[in-house]
């Protein structure tokens, strides 16, 4: 669940994205868990749990994917959609301004990115050389297409783009952007329990079909 404690996230129309992710990610969870899919959540109240170590918990408990969940904001209200991001460079300044906001949160940690050495930045970026990125892409067009079969929503795409929280992880791994708070329409929409059920149910529909092309294929080493 994106953000949560001290770091609020987007804040629009009386919604706060740490609230939201965190309710969107306990359902995604449970869905998982009916289907026996062993979920560890890096928050499961409203704390703040710094950027760094959320990949570093994935890290630890040797995770299969990395899976970040966030709503979206614009300064353009007309802006809406679906949006599954992976690791790469920024290709637009739509894509620029998006890892800009959800990086702010580096801002409440104790080390900021600029404290990292060139070497350590050297070596996460080379991850996005590794078979991770192609997982990762794979994984994004999964839940995009559960999207495109379970939500109204017109605009749906993969996209690229440096957030911070996905530069760690060493698995493939995943930024959702739900949907944009900062549109009225899609902000009543998500405000609503039935559609944040629908939001959990596509996420989780995705993640489940790409870990059964996943384990079909053994890892896509075959």
């Amino acid at each position: 669940a994106g953000h949560g404690g001290k770091d609020p996230g987007a804040i629009k129309f009386s919604l706060l994205e740490k609230n939201i992710t965190l309710d969107v990610t306990r359902r995604v969870a449970a869905k998982l868990e009916e289907a026996g899919i062993d979920v560890i959540l890096t928050r499961t109240r409203d704390i703040f749990i710094p950027l760094s170590q959320r990949a570093d918990i994935s890290n630890r408990e040797n995770a299969d994917f990395f899976v970040s969940i966030h709503a979206n904001a614009s300064r353009s209200k007309n802006v809406n959609g679906f949006e599954v991001y992976y690791l790469s460079e920024a290709l637009d300044d739509n894509a620029r301004a998006l890892e800009a906001s959800e990086n702010e949160a580096l801002q409440f940690e104790e080390k900021s990115i600029e404290n990292h050495t060139k070497d350590l930045d050297a070596t996460l970026w080379d991850l996005v050389l590794t078979e991770n990125r192609k997982e990762s892409v794979g994984l994004a067009r999964a839940i995009c297409r559960a999207a495109s079969e379970n939500l109204s929503t017109r605009n749906i795409d993969v996209k690229c783009a440096r957030f911070y929280v996905l530069k760690g992880a060493k698995m493939p791994a995943v930024l959702v952007e739900m949907g944009y708070i900062s549109n009225s329409k899609e902000a009543s929409k998500i405000k609503r329990d039935d559609y944040r059920e629908r939001i959990a149910e596509t996420i989780a529909k995705g993640i489940l079909a790409y870990k059964k092309e996943y384990d079909r294929t053994n890892g896509f080493t075959n």
